[in-house]
């Protein structure tokens, strides 16, 4: 009993046995944190080369995190992990659907979830009756992401290690655990300065050369739609979705030469047997750093996403309420053209005449822009069925004024400027209602919606198909799909009765 209790006190004095142990738990944690933290680059002087520095901290995990990764380099050669976060990116122009690949952008609407809650309780339960929440921004030019609160807590995470390694050197002369420190730490800062990491995050370069309005979402069922105006500059969102950049070649050497790196410092450190505490405690320290930044929302700009309010209909909002519908869902659709003459005219680039006290007895004259379009108001003209709500002042509720996101802005305000909070909301009824508002808003965002939210089922549709002899045989398989369904339906089941009696003959000759 003497030496159990003697070896209980010993481990629990320096216990070196688990920290080795301890260093092969949450490889997952530590590839994520990098992946939220990467992509401030510095220039290495005299050259084009450029390098990531990322404020990971040393923690428990990076050893396995450098075998998993020697998988990734020798297999995919993917470093950056896959979206966590499912959704859908929809081209507002042809209503073309990518699913979503990017980490960065998967984590984006995640994080716009997280900031601006729905509440699709009913109003009998306490709750909004909110349907569907579309806000719309303008994606401004690609520049570099903001440092915010997690990445100056990774740096002063990375401080206070170094000041808790040193005690033993003072206290103690015990200069051995400094060393094994700064030695995990150079190895965390080589292996997130690969320039692989940033090419991989933002796909670079991915920029757009004209206005592209996209829209991002988790589809139909889901709460949430991001309306993203590009313009000239600014990230092109479909590319960054889908786009594989080029694998680097030394990115597979250097991960096979930091796998056993961490081999070698995993060993020198289960042989320590005096002051682990040290390092158990900077190790723990630097797991809630990792799982802080692997885990925390973060605003757009911290990863490089620049966006401001569509200042004209921020945000709409769909709300579950009562309607009146019409009674039938004839409409002229010449009319409807003719209702936007004017704005024909001038995209056209015609010219009227203008009369002149001169010899000549016309002057031309350029047709100037529906005043309609600026103001959306039925004063200036704008057809009826176009006739956009206006935004209210929303208010915010309770849940919205939690204490830690109170406490969250506060802290936020002192590190970036604090972005201004729109609360005009237009308020519609229903999901149709708030897509109908955004189409008004921003021409076809809303029909590209409108596939998502409500599928058209099995129908044809004559634009999606190129040749004549494809057309014909689509069409005809349209048009006699119900009939086809039904008779395979009644086959099978002819095929299973037949095949049961066959199994009943069968047993009864045996």
């Amino acid at each position: 009993m003497g030496t159990s209790a003697a070896n209980l006190r010993s481990q629990w004095a320096n216990p070196g046995d688990i920290l080795s142990i301890l260093l092969l738990i949450g490889g997952d944690i530590v590839q994520k944190a990098i992946a939220q933290l990467v992509g401030h680059q510095v220039r290495l002087p005299g050259t084009r080369t450029y390098l990531s520095v990322v404020p990971v901290a040393f923690s428990f995990g990076w050893a396995t995190y450098g075998f998993s990764n020697l998988l990734s380099a020798v297999g995919n050669m993917k470093l950056m992990p896959s979206s966590d976060f499912p959704s859908l990116l929809v081209n507002c122009s042809n209503g073309f659907v990518r699913e979503n690949d990017s980490w960065v952008l998967g984590r984006l609407l995640r994080d716009h979830e997280i900031r601006h809650s729905v509440d699709p309780r009913s109003q009998e339960q306490g709750g909004r009756a909110e349907s569907l929440r579309i806000d719309i921004y303008h994606l401004e030019a690609v520049s570099t992401a903001r440092c915010d609160l997690v990445w100056w807590l990774g740096w002063a995470t990375l401080v206070t290690q170094l000041a808790i390694v040193i005690i033993p050197w003072i206290l103690y002369g015990d200069w051995v655990i400094l060393v094994v420190t700064l030695s995990g730490m150079t190895l965390v800062v080589i292996t997130c300065a690969v320039p692989q990491w940033a090419e991989e995050k933002w796909a670079a370069p991915c920029k757009l050369s004209r206005d592209k309005v996209t829209c991002l979402t988790r589809g139909n069922g889901h709460l949430h739609i991001m309306v993203l105006i590009g313009g000239p500059g600014s990230w092109d969102l479909e590319r960054l979705a889908t786009r594989t950049p080029v694998p680097r070649t030394e990115t597979r050497w250097i991960s096979l030469v930091l796998a056993m790196l961490w081999i070698c410092l995993l060993i020198a450190i289960s042989g320590l047997q005096e002051h682990t505490w040290f390092l158990i405690g900077i190790g723990g320290l630097g797991m809630l750093q990792n799982i802080l930044a692997a885990g925390v929302s973060r605003e757009p700009a911290a990863s490089n996403f620049h966006l401001t309010r569509f200042r004209r209909a921020p945000t709409i909002i769909g709300r579950r309420q009562g309607y009146n519908d019409d009674s039938d869902a004839s409409v002229n659709l010449e009319e409807a053209l003719e209702e936007l003459v004017d704005v024909d005219t001038w995209l056209s680039g015609k010219t009227g005449c203008q009369l002149s006290e001169d010899e000549n007895p016309c002057l031309p004259k350029l047709s100037p822009m529906p005043t309609w379009l600026t103001s959306m108001s039925e004063e200036d003209g704008i057809p009826e069925w176009l006739n956009a709500r206006k935004p209210e002042i929303g208010k915010r509720t309770n849940s919205d004024r939690t204490p830690f996101t109170l406490i969250k802005s506060k802290i936020q305000a002192l590190f970036k400027d604090s972005e201004e909070r729109h609360e005009d909301i237009i308020y519609a009824t229903g999901v149709h209602g708030a897509l109908m508002e955004l189409e008004k808003w921003v021409p076809t965002a809303g029909l590209s919606m409108l596939q998502i939210f409500f599928p058209v089922g099995l129908q044809y549709h004559d634009e999606s198909i190129r040749d004549n002899v494809h057309k014909k045989f689509w069409k005809r398989a349209y048009h006699t799909k119900s009939v086809r369904r039904r008779a395979d339906q009644k086959r099978r089941a002819e095929e299973r009765r037949a095949d049961g009696l066959a199994k009943v003959q069968g047993g009864d000759m045996s």
